[in-house]
């Protein structure tokens, strides 16, 4: 009789640092995790990411950092130093980030609803990204791992 090999799907994308994960940080590897397994298309970004994004909530005050490691993610409460880039605003910017459609060449589309409202907080210094400029292309990616759509 021949043995067959079965190749499992026990790879977990989405590990958490601390013992404890705040729910900010649960939330948020869960969002991750969700769009990878429901989008495969994004594989490519996740699997060439190597950065640390901080993220700060304003209105909890609370923070994670997620540490890609080129196929996994490490998520940790707080932020944590050597960060590529660090996004500071509140919760429902936060939760837009993730609404943003992403259009030709993987770019996301700021000119629909959900696009102009982040736009508009970035230009009012209401979404501050630390590191953007140096990092956009890091930032792109971030930001097709974020999205549902």
């Amino acid at each position: 009789m021949a043995r067959r090999k079965v190749k499992a799907e026990t790879t977990q994308l989405v590990e958490y640092a601390d013992e404890e994960p705040s729910a900010f940080a649960s939330m948020l590897g869960g969002l991750i995790e969700a769009n990878l397994k429901a989008r495969p298309e994004k594989e490519k970004d996740f699997e060439s990411l190597v950065a640390r994004v901080g993220i700060w909530v304003t209105d909890i005050d609370e923070g994670v950092t997620l540490d890609f490691k080129g196929g996994k993610l490490v998520m940790h409460n707080g932020l944590k130093p050597r960060r590529t880039i660090t996004i500071r605003t509140d919760a429902e910017t936060v939760m837009s980030l993730s609404n943003l459609k992403i259009g030709l060449l993987g770019l996301p589309v700021y000119y629909d609803g959900v696009g102009r409202g982040v736009a508009t907080k970035l230009l009012r210094g209401k979404l501050k990204i630390d590191g953007l400029l140096p990092n956009i292309l890091t930032l792109n990616a971030v930001t097709r791992l974020f999205s549902v759509q």
